[in-house]
């Protein structure tokens, strides 16, 4: 087990959602039913335990090769955390990492802080809310991102939160790297991915709603770029 910087010696049972002393309860949006809002001494949190989606969760749900303690992906996830953290990033604060390792395998699991009263992105696509400022302040959020370097592995409509302020987090950080400037190709391809899952999210909305959102998020993502 590994605390983020600033945080207490982690236990084992902050990371079992059987735990009595958490009440963990289950998040239903946008995962793979592995993922816990959970209160120990470290706070309000979420739990997430790493589970594997597409082909390779035919062979093992939760397993992925051991390569040492630094490809660990839950390491990964924490360390990426703390960094962004440091930069003034609005990502959720991490508490700690864990994994579990059996031979050859193992399993991992990350703890970060909960941040208040937020909704999804992708509820508001789903409802059809009007949010243009909240979705032209997410369009600056994700070029500050990129501007750092960061190639987010899953930018999607579940992973865009918007407080009771309305300003806008970003969330989920597997996979994710800083590299050590931004490329033009990977950003590319990060907007992409979130136009997709903006497309698939909201399929019950008007053609121009959908296209709205894209057009203020795009529109927010340059006047961060004229900012620079």
């Amino acid at each position: 087990m590994l605390g983020a910087n600033g945080m207490p010696q982690p236990q084992a049972w902050w990371f079992d959602p059987a735990s009595v002393e958490l009440a963990a309860q289950s998040v239903q949006s946008g995962g793979r039913g592995s993922a816990w809002f959970v209160h120990g001494p470290f706070g309000d949190g979420v739990l997430r335990h790493y589970r594997r989606g597409g082909a390779m969760a035919k062979l093992s749900q939760d397993r992925y090769l051991w390569g040492g303690e630094e490809r660990v992906r839950s390491v990964a996830e924490l360390r990426l955390l703390d960094a962004l953290q440091e930069r003034g990033l609005p990502v959720p604060p991490p508490i700690a990492a864990a994994w579990w390792r059996d031979g050859a395998t193992y399993r991992a699991a990350i703890l970060v802080a909960t941040i208040p009263d937020t909704h999804t992105l992708a509820s508001e696509l789903s409802a059809g809310v009007e949010n243009e400022n909240g979705w032209r302040d997410a369009g600056a959020m994700i070029a500050s991102f990129h501007a750092t370097g960061l190639e987010h592995g899953d930018l999607n409509t579940h992973n865009i939160l918007f407080d009771a302020a309305r300003k806008p987090w970003l969330i989920d950080f597997d996979k994710s790297r800083l590299h050590a400037k931004p490329d033009r190709r990977r950003v590319d391809a990060n907007l992409a991915r979130l136009e997709r899952s903006i497309h698939k999210v909201g399929a019950g909305q008007s053609p121009t709603y959908l296209q709205r959102v894209i057009d203020t998020l795009r529109a927010g993502y340059r006047s961060q770029g004229e900012q620079a």
